[in-house]
């Protein structure tokens, strides 16, 4: 069954584009959808120990440090859609140069200087 909790995380945590990601998710397998409604966001998300912007930033730095860019992509315009601050966003990511080394945390970094481009175009 799909929580409303664990869907309208899901649908804040991937901003605009929700639909259409849950819709490609669908497409791949329909227990994903399922799976990222009720257990990702659901269970895992939906706890009081960490706020969402924490949430986010630990998606993003593992999404990063692992190398899954469409994800990372995704999630770095979530986060700036509900007004995680850029300068925190590279803070993080920043922080990836000690653990991952400087190639990663360049690409993660400039993931994210692209998402910020577009998300400053679309508050014009």
């Amino acid at each position: 069954m799909i929580t409303e909790t664990g869907r309208a995380l899901r649908e804040r945590a991937q901003g605009r584009k929700a639909p259409q990601l849950q819709q490609a998710l669908v497409e791949l397998d329909g227990k994903l959808g399922q799976w990222s409604d009720e257990f990702i966001f659901g269970d895992v998300w939906d706890g009081d120990e960490m706020s969402f912007e924490e949430c986010m930033l630990v998606a993003i730095t593992a999404l990063a440090a692992t190398g899954r860019t469409n994800q990372l992509r995704n999630y770095l315009h979530g986060a700036l859609q509900n007004g995680i601050p850029a300068d925190k966003l590279q803070s993080a990511l920043r922080m990836l140069v000690v653990y991952i080394g400087f190639p990663g945390a360049i690409g993660a970094l400039q993931e994210l200087q692209t998402a910020v481009k577009v998300h400053e175009r679309a508050q014009k």
